[in-house]
């Protein structure tokens, strides 16, 4: 790998000399090693220059304490990650969050996943909530949502 950042894979192989004319064997012998490690660096394939994201739908606001459904949907460029096997951690700048635990996309999936009820906000204010690829920090995706304070009648629900 080279020049790869976090939410990127980048694959470059020279070969000269002698070795050169193994050509075949190389190439297989070095894809092996590049794929090894870039399932050990939890980096998911996509070619150079391709950024992963995942994305986040969530309502722009809402009222604390009630939950609401959101979609995390990973991306390569404009396009749907079809075949996203990766776990995702979920963290919020609300220190009283309800989120989801770490998911693990599946083939069913198709790269997007919601969360019904998923998530519940507690404090007032303007609050983020972000979905991190386990492994890959850098690739993530983060959405922010607007808390009202909650109003008596919906404290006593």
């Amino acid at each position: 790998m080279s020049n790869a950042k976090a939410g990127f894979v980048c694959f470059n192989a020279r070969f000269s000399g002698a070795s050169a004319r193994l050509g075949v064997r190389n190439v297989a012998r070095a894809l092996r090693l590049w794929a090894l490690s870039a399932a050990v660096a939890g980096l998911v394939t996509f070619g150079c220059g391709t950024p992963a994201t995942l994305d986040i739908t969530a309502p722009s606001s809402t009222v604390a304490s009630s939950p609401f459904a959101i979609t995390v949907t990973a991306m390569v460029g404009r396009s749907r990650d079809m075949v996203i096997n990766s776990p995702i951690h979920f963290t919020s700048s609300d220190s009283a969050a309800v989120l989801p635990g770490d998911y693990y996309f599946t083939a069913n999936d198709a790269g997007s996943h919601t969360f019904t009820n998923g998530v519940t906000l507690m404090t007032a204010g303007n609050q983020s909530i972000t979905a991190t690829v386990i492994g890959a920090p850098g690739l993530n995706g983060t959405t922010n949502v607007t808390v009202s304070a909650a109003t008596a009648l919906a404290q006593s629900r």
